[in-house]
């Protein structure tokens, strides 16, 4: 299948940058996203040999071949989604982890507080074209426990992933405000990104193989 030798060369490059984070306390959710990355791979490989046989099989008939073949890409499309769906839920876990170890949620604050103060802290970055300076100027600035913990925490991640926001540079500058002695968690935090990034291009490019527009992609 045209495409696949560009999946695999994604798929074996999120396995490397993962391979070095998995220690300790990471290990359980990051050992998952490599087992969903790698079940793409598998999933693709046993997709050729089933359509080639398809083909072979056919016997002339190609109305029942092609119905065959949009079972089995249906099929396919549907379990890759999942597939990377869960790899970026565990990813999404162990980055909680590690951001846990710089900066941890006040004990004080109820949820009524959390939810009033990310609705505030949105409408507020919301306005500007680029959030970033401002979530980290408040960051330094802020007394508020709780705001640095939504700034610096999953919160803030999933507010500037929205905002299509480069996530690697701004961890850069997190790890730098927050000097953190666990050096597993800091190497979580600033590869996040760019795991992101290439499981991002793993989705299109799949899609793309599948001859779908991204438009279809899984759910984020």
């Amino acid at each position: 299948m045209n495409g696949s030798v560009d999946l695999q060369e994604l798929i074996e490059a999120v396995l490397s940058i993962l391979l070095p984070l998995k220690e300790g306390e990471f290990s359980e959710k990051l050992n998952k996203v490599s087992m969903y990355i790698v079940t793409i791979g598998k999933g693709f490989s046993a997709y050729d040999s089933v359509i080639e046989s398809i083909w072979k099989e056919a016997g002339g008939d190609q109305d029942k071949c092609c119905k065959e073949v949009a079972n089995r890409t249906a099929a396919l499309k549907a379990s890759i989604g999942s597939s990377i769906r869960f790899s970026r839920m565990n990813h999404d876990l162990g980055m909680v982890q590690a951001l846990d170890k710089l900066v941890r949620r006040p004990k004080s604050a109820n949820k009524v507080d959390e939810s009033k103060r990310k609705q505030s802290l949105g409408e507020w970055f919301d306005r500007l074209t680029d959030p970033t300076p401002a979530m980290l100027e408040h960051f330094k600035a802020s007394s508020n426990p709780l705001d640095k913990w939504l700034v610096a925490g999953q919160w803030g991640h999933e507010y500037l992933r929205k905002r299509h926001v480069d996530l690697e540079a701004y961890d850069r500058k997190v790890c730098e405000l927050i000097p953190c002695s666990d050096h597993a968690a800091t190497r979580v935090i600033l590869n996040y990104g760019k795991i992101n990034r290439v499981i991002d291009a793993l989705e299109k490019r799949f899609l793309k193989t599948l001859g779908m527009p991204e438009k279809e992609a899984t759910t984020k």
